[in-house]
Formats: C-alpha cells, sequence, structure tokens
C-alpha cells in the first residue's frame, strides 16, 4: 500500500468525491485510499493505521474552503465507513461487493456513449469521422475524457467523411475583455433587482436585437433609464446602473457598424452557448425536431435573440453540423391537406418528454431539486435509450445548479457566521433565483427566507447606524460606526466612515527617569471610548521600538537604556485606527496646561489601569508579574521579567515569586480602588477580529484552528522576548493564508529563525476594498514559545 500523502489524496480522492456528489457516491477503500486490489493481502494493523491516518487527515480539513462541507460529512459517518475495513473478513467480503459495484459505475459511465455510437454504426455501418467531436461532447457528459472515448471507439470503424471548415469568426473592436465586463454588471444588475438578469444591454432596455437599428428608440430608453439612475441614492446599484449606461452610450446610441458589432456579438456568444447542445441533439437523429428544436428555440430567446433570428440560428447550427432542423408545430404555419387523402398516422408518443419537458420548466423557475425528480422519471420512461442524449443534457445543467448551489450555500453561511451580511445577502438572494428548493447544508436548519431576513435587518440596521453617525455629533461618531460593524462587519459605508474618521489624539507625554532605573511615560488620555494606547521608544539609530499598549494612562519602560532619559512617543487606537503620535519632546501648546502629574487619575477617579507590557511582553495583573506566552508546561513556575515593574503593590524578588510590599500594604500607603484593580491583559479580541485558537506545535509544524471567515493570518516572532505587536520593528513576521496552511499541514517556521524563541499569531481581516487589515494585537492563548529545531 502507498504512503498517504495528504495533498495528492485533497486532489486525487476529495476533489472526485466533492465532482461524483458526495460520500454516497463513492465507498470505503477509495474514501480511507486503501487500494482494492490489495484488501485480501492487507493487515489487520496496517488498515488500522490509514484508517487513522485518514481520520485524522480529515480532521485538519474541517475549516477547508472547499472541502468543509464534505469533511464534515466525512467526519460524522467516520464509524459507520470505517466498520467493515477493520476486520479481516468482513473487509475481504466488502471489497467483493465494492467491485461489482465499480463494474456497475463504469458501465454506467459508459452507457450513453454505447448507446450513441451502437445507433450510429446501425444507421453508417461504422462511426463517421464527422460525428467523433460529438461523441467526444457525449463522452464528457458521463466524466469520460478524449482518451477513454478513442479507446472505445477502437472496436469500430471510423469512416472518413472530409467536410470543407466553416470560416474563423472575425474579431471586431468589441474585445473579449470589454464583452466580459458587461454579462458581468448585467448578471450583478439581475441580482440587486432580484429579478433573471437582462442577457444584453438591448434586452436592459426592453428591446430585442431585431429593434438594433432604432437608434431613435434606443436612446429615448436610455435616457428614461438614466433619469431613474439619478432618483437612486448612492449605492451599488446606482455604481452598477451608471457603468452599464456608459456601455449603452459606447454600443447602442451611435447605431450603425457600432451596434451591428455588438449584435453580432450577441449572436457569437448564444452560437457558442448553444453548438454543444444542437450538437448533442442531433448525433444519431440527424435531425433538429420536436422537444428538443422547441427547448433550444427558448433558450436563444432567453439569451437575448429575437424569434426570427433564433430560428435561423438553429437552423445554420443544423446545417453546420450535417443535419436539419426541422422546427416545431408551434413555430410552422398549418398544413391543409385534402379531405380524400387518408391522415397520416401519428408518431409515436415518447413518454419521456413530458417529465423532461417539466424539468426544463423547474430549472428555468430556479428549482432544480424538482427538476432532479423529473429527470428521475424520465429515465424510468425510457427503457429503450431513445431520449439518452436530451435527458442527460438536461441532467447536466440540473447537476451544475446544485454544485453552484451548494458553493453559494458554504459561502452564504461562512460570511453570516462572521457577521459579513453583504456578502451572505449575495449569495443568499442568488440562492433564491436559482435554486430555492435546495435546503442547507446537513448541520444547519435555517431556512433561506429567514436568513434573508436576517442579513436584510443586519445591513438595514448598519445602514441605519451610519446615517446616524453622519448626522449625530462628532463625539459620538466612532462610537456609532463601531456599533454598524458590529451588525454587520463588511458594511462598505461603515468601513469607508471609519477610515475617514480621524482617531483624536492623546494629550501631552511626561516621561520620568525613576529610582530603579526604569522610565514612566504618563500622557493625557483622549475623550473617547475602548482606547487603547501604543507607546513606542526612540531608538539611538532613528527607529521606534513598541515598549508596550495599554487601556490606561501610564506604562513603566524597565527596558529602558541608562543614561539620558529617551524621547517615547503615544498614539491612540480604536478598532485598528491609529490617531497621530505625541512625542514626549514636543513643546507644550500655548496657553495650555495639560500635563498629567505622576500617579495621575484616568477617568474614572481611581488609580490608573496600566497593560504594562514592557520590552519582554509580559504584563503586570494584581502586582503580579505574568507571562502569558511563556509556553512552559503546566505546573512549571514562568520566569519573571525584569523589564517590567509594578508601582505598587508588591515586590519581585530575584527567584521571580512576588510577595506583598509591607510598606505599599498599609491602608494609608494604597489608594482607594489600587489593592483590586486588575491590568487588563491581551485583548481577547484585538480589534474586534475573530482569534486563532489551539496553538500547538506537531511534527515541526505550528498548528491551529483558524476562525470562522478568517483567511489570512500575520505570525510574528522575536527571540529576545515575546512579541507585544503585530508592527515591532525588532520582530521577524510573515504572512500565512488558510490555502498555504491547508497544503504544507501547518505553518512553516523558518529554518533560519533562531531557536527558542517567542511567536505569536495575529489574524487579518480583508477588508471589501481589498486593505488587508491587521489586528492590532494577540490574544492571551495565540502565543506560544518555540523550541522545535
Amino acid at each position: 500500500m502507498h504512503a498517504f500523502d495528504p495533498n495528492d489524496y485533497r486532489k486525487r480522492v476529495l476533489a472526485a468525491v466533492e465532482r461524483r456528489g458526495g460520500i454516497e457516491q463513492s465507498d470505503p477503500f477509495e474514501l480511507y485510499d486503501i487500494p482494492l486490489d490489495e484488501a485480501e493481502t492487507l493487515g489487520d494493523a496496517e488498515v488500522s493505521a490509514r484508517v487513522a491516518e485518514v481520520w485524522g487527515f480529515w480532521q485538519r480539513q474541517r475549516d477547508h474552503p472547499k472541502y468543509r462541507v464534505l469533511v464534515g460529512l466525512l467526519v460524522e459517518n467516520h464509524d459507520r465507513l470505517s466498520f467493515l475495513l477493520l476486520d479481516a473478513s468482513a473487509r475481504r467480503a466488502e471489497a467483493i461487493r465494492i467491485r461489482r459495484e465499480r463494474e456497475q459505475r463504469d458501465a454506467e459511465r459508459y452507457e450513453m456513449l454505447d448507446t450513441a455510437i451502437s445507433r450510429l454504426v446501425q444507421r453508417h455501418g461504422g462511426v463517421p469521422a464527422a460525428k467523433v467531436p460529438g461523441l467526444e461532447e457525449i463522452g464528457a457528459m458521463g466524466g469520460l475524457n478524449a482518451a477513454e472515448v478513442a479507446a472505445r471507439l477502437r472496436r469500430h470503424r471510423i469512416i472518413e467523411d472530409e467536410r470543407p471548415q466553416a470560416a474563423p469568426a472575425v474579431t471586431g473592436a468589441l474585445t473579449d475583455q470589454r464583452r466580459g465586463q458587461i454579462r458581468a454588471l448585467l448578471t450583478e444588475w439581475g441580482r440587486l433587482v432580484e429579478d433573471p438578469p437582462p442577457p444584453t444591454l438591448l434586452g436592459l432596455l426592453g428591446l430585442d436585437p431585431s429593434r438594433a437599428t432604432h437608434t431613435g428608440e434606443i436612446r429615448l430608453r436610455a435616457d428614461a433609464l438614466r433619469a431613474r439612475a439619478r432618483e437612486l441614492p448612492p449605492g451599488r446599484m446606482r455604481v452598477v446602473l451608471d457603468e452599464l449606461l456608459v456601455h449603452v452610450q459606447d454600443l447602442l446610441e451611435p447605431g450603425g457598424p457600432v451596434v451591428a458589432e455588438y449584435v453580432a456579438s450577441i449572436v457569437e456568444d448564444v452560437t457558442a452557448e448553444l453548438r454543444p447542445k444542437v450538437r448533442a441533439a442531433v448525433l444519431v437523429e440527424d435531425e433538429l425536431v420536436g422537444e428538443d428544436y422547441e427547448f433550444l428555440f427558448d433558450e436563444a430567446i432567453a439569451l437575448g435573440m429575437d424569434p426570427h433570428a433564433a430560428g435561423r440560428l438553429l437552423e445554420d447550427l443544423a446545417v453546420e453540423l450535417g443535419s436539419r432542423a426541422v422546427g416545431s408545430a408551434r413555430h410552422a404555419p398549418p398544413v391543409r391537406t385534402p379531405a380524400s387523402s387518408a391522415p397520416s398516422p401519428a408518431p409515436p408518443r415518447r413518454l419521456w418528454e413530458e417529465p423532461l419537458k417539466a424539468a426544463r420548466a423547474a430549472l428555468r423557475n430556479g428549482r432544480p431539486q424538482e427538476a432532479a425528480r423529473h429527470i428521475a422519471e424520465a429515465r424510468g420512461l425510457d427503457p429503450h435509450n431513445e431520449g439518452t442524449t436530451p435527458i442527460r443534457s438536461v441532467s447536466d445543467d440540473v447537476e451544475r445548479v446544485l454544485a453552484e448551489a451548494a458553493l453559494h450555500w458554504r459561502v452564504a453561511l461562512a460570511a453570516r457566521a462572521a457577521t459579513r451580511y453583504v456578502e451572505a445577502l449575495e449569495h443568499l438572494r442568488e440562492l433564491r433565483r436559482t435554486a430555492a428548493d435546495v435546503p442547507p447544508p446537513t448541520g444547519h436548519t435555517a431556512e433561506i427566507d429567514e436568513l434573508l431576513a436576517e442579513a436584510e435587518r443586519a445591513v438595514a440596521e448598519a445602514d441605519r447606524l451610519v446615517a446616524a453617525a453622519a448626522a449625530g455629533p462628532a463625539a459620538d461618531r466612532s462610537r456609532t460606526l463601531r456599533a454598524a460593524q458590529a451588525a454587520c462587519v463588511d458594511h462598505p459605508g461603515a468601513s469607508e466612515a471609519m477610515a475617514a474618521t480621524p482617531i483624536p489624539a492623546p494629550g501631552r507625554v511626561t516621561v520620568t527617569r525613576m529610582a530603579n532605573g526604569s522610565v514612566r511615560v504618563v500622557w493625557v488620555p483622549v475623550s473617547a471610548e475602548d482606547v487603547n494606547y501604543r507607546v513606542t521608544r526612540l531608538q539611538p539609530d532613528g527607529s521606534w521600538r513598541v515598549v508596550g499598549r495599554t487601556r490606561g494612562t501610564e506604562l513603566e519602560d524597565g527596558g529602558a537604556p541608562p543614561g539620558e532619559t529617551p524621547v517615547y512617543a503615544v498614539a491612540a487606537a480604536i478598532s485598528g485606527s491609529y490617531s497621530d503620535t505625541v512625542r514626549s519632546d514636543a513643546p507644550p501648546e500655548p496657553g495650555a496646561d495639560r500635563t498629567a502629574p505622576p500617579g495621575a487619575t484616568g477617568p474614572s477617579g481611581s488609580m490608573a489601569q496600566t497593560a504594562a507590557v514592557g520590552a519582554g511582553g509580559s504584563t503586570i495583573e494584581h502586582g503580579t508579574v505574568v507571562q502569558p506566552d511563556s509556553g512552559f508546561p503546566p505546573g512549571q513556575a514562568a520566569q519573571p521579567n525584569p523589564a517590567v515593574r509594578q508601582t505598587s503593590g508588591s515586590v519581585t524578588e530575584p527567584s521571580g515569586v512576588a510577595r506583598p510590599d509591607p510598606a505599599a500594604t498599609r491602608p494609608e500607603q494604597i489608594a482607594p480602588q489600587a489593592a483590586t484593580s486588575a491590568v487588563a491583559q491581551d485583548d481577547p479580541m484585538p480589534s474586534g477580529i475573530p482569534v486563532v485558537t489551539g496553538l500547538a506545535e506537531r511534527a515541526g509544524l505550528l498548528t491551529f484552528v483558524w476562525p470562522t471567515g478568517i483567511t489570512e493570518v500575520m505570525v510574528v516572532a522575536r527571540t529576545d522576548g515575546p512579541p507585544a505587536a503585530p508592527d515591532e520593528p525588532e520582530a521577524r513576521a510573515w504572512k500565512v493564508t488558510n490555502m498555504r496552511y491547508e497544503i504544507d499541514g501547518g505553518v512553516r517556521v523558518p529554518p533560519d529563525l533562531p531557536r527558542p524563541c517567542h511567536i505569536a499569531v495575529a489574524s487579518c481581516r480583508r477588508e471589501p476594498n481589498g486593505k488587508l487589515t491587521v489586528a492590532a494585537g494577540f490574544a492571551p492563548d495565540a502565543r506560544i514559545h518555540w523550541t522545535h529545531a
């Protein structure tokens, strides 16, 4: 048995199982990557080891962006799937059953191809060479590649049939890039107005290509649409409509050859869409008739063509493929027959046509599961495989829509969990339009209408708060905008307004050299809520080093160099945005005395609560030195950090054990709340971004659990002490994506990084405008002491 390779397994097994529709379309030998041919020779120990290895891999893939749902089902059904593999006798019996199932599955894969080949051999005595491309397309519907189709065709004689090749289409001035932009904008417009998207710019104006030369009418309709656009409030809907109207102005309103080129591009797109379907329909019978003609005729109109052009296009495609289009009774004029002539016999009724027609209608109405039931019924009514090609064509469309619906569900639920309701709303609306009858994935019970209402409420609440922030007092603006982001993280208006809202800078910064050699930094706080302060020290080489972060108004730097007191700078931070820095050597403001004396109190009147994160990253809690990321085993004492000292309440012995200071514990020496005020530790959710958990070392890799909605993290390492912030100049930092993490099975620590060292992981958030926001700090359990070589 070959060695287990996670990357190869993901590409070879998970991708195939996902493509076939899930674990019910697979078997335990494939899922656990055990060769079926070796089932009788493998020992129980080998099989048990492989099962455990794959089981562990599934556990690590539970948050994979592509296979999250599939892996969740595998984990949930692990006991049932692995039960028969762990016992030798049961494994042999299961192998016999699986072999039969695989043989039957392979027969089904070739069934449609073999049926088409058999009909062609009956009609022509062999397979015409011109029909081979069509057979390859039919084979692709069953998951066969060109080589597998060619291998099947070696059993039959190929009849050469020289046929002139069609002249290649001439590419006009309308670039493919611009055509793609127009299609994307039309699709987005359909989502915004919650209607089927218009297929073309003419459809946006309520016209079909037959009216493309009516320039006056086009201009009148475009002007009316522009007036409507001006009435829309600022937002994405207006932006999309304005961009579409620019294309209307450039491609339709000039008339003449410009609009003719655009109409030609419509015909080219519809032709490319319908050619494989027409090929599949005429491959055997050499005629495009009845139900097939009606379906393709309706599809051509839905893609933006007028009825006359749609009929002509189907005829041209049929001729191009060596066939003919007979049409349908509803499009052909009635033919009178003489009374004396005997009526021609009615064509035999094909029972599968009605459910196939119902499947097409259900698919157009956005109900793919209902369409799948009709497809199953049509197959049951086609014992002679007469309708294999049209049934398979519609079945492929149903499977595609169902696969897209599963993707929309996964993205929408992940966005909802991260309160990214704007993104969730987009996918939920697409689900309701194209797959309203597809339920949510296993483990989720909320219906689509319930989720839509929740997302719309969140976006509406964020809209209200953003408007209130713009109309309200400036002092409350930041708090209101943070509430809007809490309601909807990816609300574009809240993000833009927050970025445009200046953060007030702290007041005058005062530094004092203390008797023990450390430097005490004190500043005047800003009048805002939920403020953090970052304190930096000017280095001899002109760079700035982060000394610590705190929610209080003072910080003691025990790592300050001796001699002349250094220059310090303080900046206020709110939700990851920073104010201008205020330096300790800045001259005082004229006519204002904003100096905060030593021992200044905070807004509450009690002694300021410091989060004295010193040069070594330690914090002070209740007068005791604490190192949250020491990395020592449970029960082993962390070493004290001499760079940080508490100003009152305790003293630190050389051994690292804190004991009460008798002079500080006398009641007359203690401020009213100093003995009970706890210093704030690391923020449990820095900058409001979900944090990683379960930081650990496994097989030489750094591993952790990714929070929902987070796809990038910043890994920060220092050798001289725990990092206090991701932007420390002395620290080494690198970004890791969840895809890189999945490929490697964890984070690879650079080999040139000295050991031992301290590592911390900060979550990152990708904003709607593409900007990457890195959390301002680390969660308490997002740190580790790294000793692995």
